[in-house]
């Protein structure tokens, strides 16, 4: 239904205009989409469309450059493996034309997501740089990577302001190569009539590329002759852990509580690292060494049902705040006061922000926290979020900014709709509901309290 009234519209709108409009001004209908053969392929259809085309530059295998900033890596791969093994992280990408997607029936949760990755710089050119350079035929070993690559390409390139694009955008449409792919995945069997959660669809999409990425490096690397372990990032550490000195010259035991994640461009892109610190004291009050985990993340879940939480500041800080654990018992089976304390040990350059928006009540179940949380354009982080370690150092006043924004609309986790907001590369804010788009006046529109949604999901990029 929206996508005919879409069409409704459209045709509304060009009758209006079409009267000093000739023959030639009509574009010819498209062809049916055909699933591609092969990478090549999908470049060489982008060729044949950028000729064709008289109003819209398609960037072919020479994408522009923006300030001087490489929009996508420039490096020539010969294999999926090789770009994954030498990839590295471009903070640049070329400008996309907004194109709206079809709800087909309570899929906006995918929508936004799908959206808010699009313009995610680092993302969008991690996708680019194997478009651009590999060249085989689709398998079926990467079904989600294959069919985000599908994804982008139905995008054109193209920086021109949404105001200025009039009807000229193209007709939105059904990113069905994403819903075949989960469905080989047998994720969201239900897939339409259902809601979902965003950030639930957005940690298997973005962790299922991941691990079709590390299975890809884990074959190459056996075949190769290698011995296929994942690479642990401290060959010293072990499963007992290392010293180091921590805070006011303490001894720190540290342990990676988790095996640690093959590296991949999602890692690059997302990955960061947690440090869990538990300081327990000794016999007679001695200081003890403390203990730390180290514990990967791809986005931060923030609990802002507190009253004490009104900003994303306050959330972090909340994150950050030591712990009192009474009642812990050591090892000489005394009951002290232990102290937990969580920070920021390595942080992604795409820093994801989930504000748990939904908390469970033992007498109502689970409920929304409507409450508005003020979030910044730029966001630095603060001294007191990281741990105190030479890796966190390095981390010491870095600055993010706000790229993207998904909001929930609606009182229930079980219902409700969802839109987001997303920065173009000029500056130029977006809003996406499904096939609506619009424009935004300014940053403002993004960071202000709304009457009918609430911020679910932040992304900030460092900057």
């Amino acid at each position: 239904a929206q996508y005919k009234e879409y069409r409704r519209r459209r045709a509304a709108e060009q009758c209006g205009e079409a009267a000093v409009a000739t023959s030639t001004d009509r574009p010819a209908p498209a062809p049916a989409k055909v699933k591609p053969s092969s990478w090549a392929a999908l470049l060489r259809s982008s060729s044949s469309s950028a000729a064709s085309s008289g109003t819209v530059k398609m960037v072919g295998s020479q994408p522009a450059a923006a300030n001087g900033i490489r929009t996508v890596d420039m490096r020539k791969f010969t294999t999926l493996e090789d770009v994954l093994e030498n990839w590295r992280i471009v903070f640049s990408a070329p400008a996309v034309q907004p194109r709206g997607l079809v709800n087909s029936g309570n899929m906006c949760f995918m929508n936004v997501v799908l959206q808010a990755l699009l313009y995610c710089a680092p993302f969008y050119s991690m996708l680019r740089s194997i478009k651009e350079n590999v060249v085989f035929s689709f398998s079926t070993s990467t079904p989600l990577l294959e069919a985000l690559i599908q994804f982008v390409h139905e995008f054109k390139q193209d920086a021109t302001p949404l105001a200025q694009l009039g009807t000229g955008l193209d007709e939105p449409f059904v990113p069905e190569n994403v819903y075949e792919a989960l469905r080989k995945k047998n994720v969201f069997q239900t897939l339409r009539g259902q809601q979902e959660d965003a950030q639930e669809f957005m940690s298997y999409l973005v962790d299922g590329i991941h691990e079709e990425m590390a299975l890809v490096l884990q074959a190459h690397r056996a075949k190769a002759g290698a011995a296929g372990a994942e690479p642990t990032g401290n060959s010293s550490g072990g499963d007992d852990g290392w010293m180091e000195v921590g805070p006011n010259n303490r001894a720190v035991h540290m342990r990676d509580a988790h095996e640690v994640r093959a590296r991949t461009p999602i890692t690059q892109i997302f990955g960061g690292t947690l440090q869990s610190l538990l300081t327990v004291p000794g016999p007679a009050g001695r200081a003890a060494p403390a203990r730390a985990n180290r514990e990967p993340f791809q986005w931060l879940a923030l609990d802002v049902s507190s009253d004490d939480v009104e900003t994303v500041e306050d959330a972090l800080d909340a994150l950050a705040a030591p712990e009192s654990i009474e009642g812990y018992m050591n090892v000489q089976g005394e009951a002290v006061a232990a102290t937990k304390q969580i920070a920021l040990e390595r942080v992604p350059p795409v820093l994801v922000l989930h504000l748990k928006r939904f908390v469970f009540c033992a007498d109502e179940g689970v409920q929304k926290v409507h409450k508005f949380i003020a979030y910044p354009e730029e966001l630095t982080l603060a001294p007191a979020w990281l741990a105190r370690t030479r890796e966190a150092a390095r981390h010491r006043d870095a600055r993010y900014r706000l790229s993207g924004v998904i909001y929930h609309h609606g009182s229930h986790a079980s219902g409700g709709h969802y839109t987001c907001d997303v920065r173009r590369p000029s500056g130029e804010w977006v809003q996406f509901d499904d096939i609506d788009i619009g424009s935004l006046e300014s940053v403002d529109a993004v960071l202000d309290e709304k009457p009918d949604r609430t911020a679910y999901i932040l992304f900030y990029t460092t900057c």
